[in-house]
């Protein structure tokens, strides 16, 4: 049996449940990244296999057909971003385009499923800030997974201490990052 999506409950109120996940999930996907760049997407995305026991037969027909590309190579200078922001701390997020995918939907769920298009996700390190969009999200029983039918090139964006999205801010759901960079020790 593979991984298989966290189980949504019918009466928890959806952005709380969304919110609590996205808190417990995204330091782990920021560490992962961080240690293990390429690697560690790769772990963190759903495998073909895997999405047996997210999607039906019609879905997963049409999501092999989808051109995905190739994952970036070991030496992308994404991999590099990450591993410079090793160590770095949570200390925002902003959710767009959060959708509770019902089962036996047109979408092809066999589980009530949430899906996030983009997180923008803001890290700490010492006095820099940082942030990166991460693409195509799913919550799983084991935690944040990437969508298998996002393209490889989208999925993970290089972290950039200047991004403009961070003054943007507009969000489904979001975590405001406090208004001052973590110091040494926080």
């Amino acid at each position: 049996m593979g991984l298989r999506p966290m189980v949504v409950p019918a009466t928890e109120h959806t952005e709380a449940f969304v919110s609590a996940a996205l808190d417990r999930g995204l330091p782990t996907m920021i560490r992962v990244l961080a240690e293990r760049g390429r690697e560690g997407y790769r772990a963190l995305r759903l495998g073909e296999a895997q999405m047996d026991g997210w999607l039906n037969e019609a879905a997963i027909t049409r999501d092999r057909s989808t051109f995905l590309g190739m994952v970036p190579g070991i030496n992308d200078r994404r991999w590099f971003a990450w591993r410079r922001w090793r160590g770095s701390v949570l200390l925002g997020w902003c959710a767009r385009g959060v959708r509770l995918q019902e089962a036996n939907g047109p979408e092809g769920f066999l589980q009530r499923t949430v899906l996030v298009e983009r997180i923008l996700v803001v890290g700490g390190h010492a006095e820099h800030r940082w942030a990166a969009w991460l693409e195509g999200v799913v919550l799983s029983q084991e935690g944040l997974r990437f969508a298998p039918w996002i393209p490889h090139a989208q999925s993970v964006e290089a972290p950039r201490r200047s991004h403009s999205d961070v003054d943007l801010w507009d969000c489904d759901l979001a975590r405001t990052p406090p208004t001052s960079a973590p110091q040494p020790g926080e």
